[in-house]
């Protein structure tokens, strides 16, 4: 036991672990803020769309750098750049808010990225195409100083705005027609939060890949809308799931040698599948429960005073 928990104590002052653990925290509040509003949207595939959009964008900076018309161009500003541009196509084709054809939209940005990345390639030196790819892959043990500061400041970014336009936000997720009706500048907000998470799923793709970042953000919001009705509730839960899952996956990478991108994502995808199971539950219990008699009783008493307003509040 002594020795199991030295062990314990030596990996976890290593610094590259430090930051991974931080980086799972980071991701956490990333996802919490940003994927669970995305699902509320119903743009979970807008994710992957930016997601892969950041190859391309990367695949452009390479090039701009190797090619000399831009050298002093950053990878990370293509991503960056590809990221909002697939949110502003999106959010343009969804100022109606009319989800079918944000999906389209993001759909067409998503292999227009991915179809520059793989051109661009062929003008790359063979050996700057490995880092394109780090998009896609991604390690959460490889997170350096850079990596933690830009999660850093996306997730603060993204907890400022979530506190502060949090009605706003599910306003426009939820019923967008009904919040423009009551005066609600929907547009403003629905361009805001399209472009602010975005850019959060494009700095957590440079961190711990596209993969990884897909299934923390999606996949725990989407069990949390399963079984919460609150939005607050939802919020801590996809906090929780996300954490958890990033945190399982670095143990399983010390314990049984596996990659912790890996293990994460399908800790993750199983809570859903787990939350479905427990809504299919719970939804059959509740239409086979059996009302007992003082139910039957006050049912009747309200049907008989003719109450609509009674009935919508029993």
């Amino acid at each position: 036991m002594i020795d199991t928990i030295d062990a314990l104590l030596e990996i976890l002052s290593a610094p590259f672990v430090q930051r991974a653990i931080l980086g799972a925290f980071l991701v956490a509040i990333v996802a919490s803020t940003s994927g669970t509003f995305l699902v509320f949207r119903g743009l979970s595939f807008m994710t992957s769309g930016v997601a892969h959009a950041a190859l391309g964008g990367a695949a452009l900076g390479l090039f701009l750098q190797h090619s000399g018309i831009l050298p002093w161009f950053d990878p990370i500003l293509g991503a960056l750049l590809f990221s909002v541009l697939v949110a502003l196509i999106t959010g343009y084709a969804g100022e109606k808010g009319i989800a079918e054809k944000m999906e389209v939209a993001v759909g067409v940005s998503f292999a227009l990225s991915m179809s520059i990345a793989v051109l661009l390639m062929y003008y790359i030196p063979p050996t700057q195409v490995p880092q394109i790819w780090g998009y896609l892959i991604g390690d959460i043990l490889l997170l350096n100083d850079l990596d933690l500061l830009l999660l850093a400041e996306t997730a603060a970014i993204l907890l400022f705005l979530t506190v502060l336009f949090n009605k706003e936000f599910v306003y426009v997720s939820v019923d967008m027609d009904g919040a423009t009706a009551h005066g609600l500048n929907t547009r403003a907000y629905h361009y805001l939060m399209l472009i602010t998470s975005a850019l959060a799923i494009a700095f957590a793709t440079k961190a711990v890949g596209a993969i990884l970042v897909y299934a923390i953000m999606v996949a725990p919001a989407a069990a949390s809308n399963e079984l919460i009705h609150s939005v607050r509730g939802v919020l801590f839960s996809v906090f929780v799931i996300a954490l958890l899952s990033e945190m399982l996956g670095l143990l399983a990478s010390f314990t049984i040698q596996a990659s912790p991108s890996a293990i994460a994502g399908i800790i993750a995808a199983l809570s859903y599948v787990i939350a479905l199971q427990i809504r299919h539950f719970r939804d059959r219990t509740t239409d086979t429960e059996i009302p007992d008699s003082h139910e039957i009783e006050d049912l009747f008493t309200i049907m008989e005073n003719g109450g609509s307003e009674g009935v919508h509040h029993h």
